[in-house]
């Protein structure tokens, strides 16, 4: 059986809960260590331990003298539709970030691969088919990287919009290309939640403790055909993602 977490991860647990589900606002100040202490029922070096930890999961800033801060930058707020439209000369991350008030970085880096097993299951396709693959790091500038996309395209369709080999596409990104391409793009995204391997670790400067999101995107054309895959790992603490849907919506 797992052991119980002990009572300073149990305090952080508790703390990190207020912040992402917005309890706390961005730049607010948590109680006070005595505070803190008579609420959880514990010692004031274990609050001092649950602190600690929540700044390690780059949840809040410790004020030397002052207090503990919630980050002051706060999340992303990201529509999962902005994939769905060209907003001026985005789409994508960059039109969530931007409408939050943040400045918008990616790093790019494109080559040509072999889909392993896995991604041939995504694709509808055999394992063996060269693929284009487009890696990219996401992020605002003045912060750590909120997310990794990677994007695996069938060839035949880079054949057809030879500008996806480019490390930029031009304004609307790949999916303004396949449209004006003539391909009527249907989306289909599910979503998870796991802890960080290794690599995504060192990449989006988060701890082995920090929940990532992960989400596969399939994307069809008009004859139901899976046209191109992408694979986002988010870090959860910095990114909220928002789904609207019904009638008129």
């Amino acid at each position: 059986m797992p052991r119980p977490p002990t009572k300073a991860q149990a305090i952080t647990s508790a703390l990190a809960a207020r912040i992402v589900e917005g309890e706390l606002d961005p730049g607010a100040w948590l109680p006070s260590e005595r505070d803190l202490a008579r609420e959880f029922g514990a010692d004031r070096s274990t609050v001092r331990r649950a602190l600690r930890m929540l700044a390690a999961q780059d949840l809040v800033h410790v004020e030397h003298g002052s207090g503990v801060r919630v980050h002051a930058a706060g999340r992303i707020r990201r529509a999962a539709s902005d994939v769905t439209r060209q907003v001026g000369g985005w789409r994508g991350f960059h039109v969530s970030a931007q409408r939050s008030g943040r400045t918008p970085f990616t790093r790019t880096a494109v080559a040509e691969v072999v889909a392993d097993e896995r991604l041939a299951r995504r694709l509808a396709v055999p394992a063996g088919t060269r693929l284009l693959r487009r890696a990219r790091v996401q992020g605002v500038e003045g912060d750590p990287p909120v997310q990794t996309a990677t994007t695996w395209v069938l060839l035949d369709v880079v054949e057809r919009v030879p500008v996806l080999r480019e490390v930029d596409t031009g304004p609307g990104g790949i999916y303004s290309r396949l449209e004006e391409a003539g391909l009527a793009i249907v989306f289909e995204e599910t979503v998870t939640c796991r802890l960080p391997r290794a690599e995504e670790q060192e990449v989006l400067e988060i701890g082995p403790e920090q929940p990532v999101l992960t989400l596969w995107r399939r994307a069809y054309d008009q004859d139901d055909r899976v046209v191109e895959v992408t694979h986002r790992v988010v870090a959860g603490h910095r990114h909220e993602l928002i789904y609207r849907y019904g009638v008129g919506a």
